[in-house]
């Protein structure tokens, strides 16, 4: 926990200059963040410590129909983005979760899945979080994203695969990209965008191409090939072998934590658009890493990386596994802000004032 200075100038640097419309607005929002960050996990009333004149004050603000929750966020990554402009390199490591609600409120909110259940519903979030490639250290989110997810959808798949890429949940990883852009401009040109599977969208994948932008995407379809009949994993088993790496596995499953063993591959290829692609989009030529472990056990580790980073040797391609592995960051972060920030424990009465709580 910050001790008390510490947290009242972390609030201070995070949100003083928050445009909420009215500078009380903004000195009570100071306040409200430093009341939670001395009280990690707790709710308003504790974290006011029993005083009900600062509980009354910041029910007010956060029940405050003028208080934009979109603003609160943008005064956070404007922050990140002047305290990156001297890094080297970035990692922007993406991924969703979901933020569940079994109190009143969640008649409010949206389906979260993967099975129907009425006594809890919630916000989709997904979260940009930017990584100092070479100190690793967490330099805070760029971009997040809060949705509710139509329960009326559920179990109509072959409608939403008719509606354009932009209407798509999953156009998510592209509209991140793009707000990235804005917030980051020419600095762009440093950051490599990190993300696993379900990222593997070739319209997301062109249009980091088409802006020459940096990423690392490991593969969830095995692709075909331009101008031949090949597949990428026919092509990746023909691929030079680049040497080994050892890496920590930490437990999952019926695995225990270990070290592992993962030989390395690399190749570049070109990805042909998809077959159902009507708008004759171009082929994509991308470099793609191999990591994987020789092991006949179905928990062996299997990485295929798609990425714009140069695989001209095994120090390129190990360094390209190393930021690869930096990715659980993003869930460690989600973890943190459930379990040490108790998001999912705050009760208010409506989903704006959820969605309030939830960005502080």
């Amino acid at each position: 926990m910050p001790n008390e200075m510490d947290a009242a100038q972390w609030a201070e640097q995070q949100f003083g200059h928050c445009q909420l419309g009215d500078k009380r607005r903004s000195r009570r929002l100071v306040q409200v963040a430093t009341a939670l960050a001395q009280n990690g996990g707790g709710n308003l009333c504790a974290a006011t410590r029993g005083f009900e004149a600062a509980k009354e004050a910041a029910y007010r603000l956060i029940r405050n129909p003028s208080v934009n929750a979109e603003a609160i966020m943008e005064a956070g990554f404007e922050v990140t983005a002047q305290r990156v402009a001297s890094c080297q390199c970035l990692l922007a490591i993406d991924d969703t979760t979901s933020l569940s609600y079994t109190h009143s409120v969640r008649e409010s909110l949206g389906d979260i899945g993967p099975r129907p259940d009425v006594s809890t519903r919630g916000y989709l979030v997904h979260s940009t979080l930017l990584v100092d490639a070479e100190r690793g250290t967490t330099e805070g989110l760029i971009a997040q994203t809060f949705w509710c997810r139509d329960e009326a959808e559920r179990g109509q798949r072959h409608q939403r695969k008719q509606r354009c890429y932009a209407e798509k949940e999953s156009y998510k990883w592209q509209h991140h990209a793009e707000l990235m852009r804005q917030r980051l401009a020419d600095k762009m040109v440093d950051v490599i965008a990190v993300s696993d599977r379900e990222s593997d969208i070739y319209e997301y994948l062109l249009d980091k191409v088409q802006h020459g932008e940096r990423f690392i995407v490991r593969a969830a379809q095995d692709r075909r090939l331009s101008e031949s009949d090949e597949r990428l994993s026919e092509a990746l088993s023909d691929a030079p072998k680049y040497g080994e790496s050892r890496v920590e596995v930490s437990q999952r499953g019926g695995r225990p934590a270990c070290q592992a063993t993962l030989s390395l591959r690399a190749v570049q290829v070109e990805l042909a658009p998809p077959k159902t692609d009507t708008d004759h989009r171009e082929s994509l030529r991308v470099n793609v890493v191999w990591a994987c472990e020789e092991s006949a056990s179905k928990d062996a580790l299997n990485w295929v990386l798609l990425t714009s980073e140069s695989i001209a040797d095994e120090q390129k391609i190990q360094e390209i596994l190393h930021h690869y592995r930096r990715r659980w960051r993003i869930e460690d972060f989600h973890k943190a802000w459930k379990s040490g920030c108790g998001v999912e424990q705050q009760r208010q009465q409506s989903a704006d004032n959820l969605q309030r709580m939830a960005v502080i």
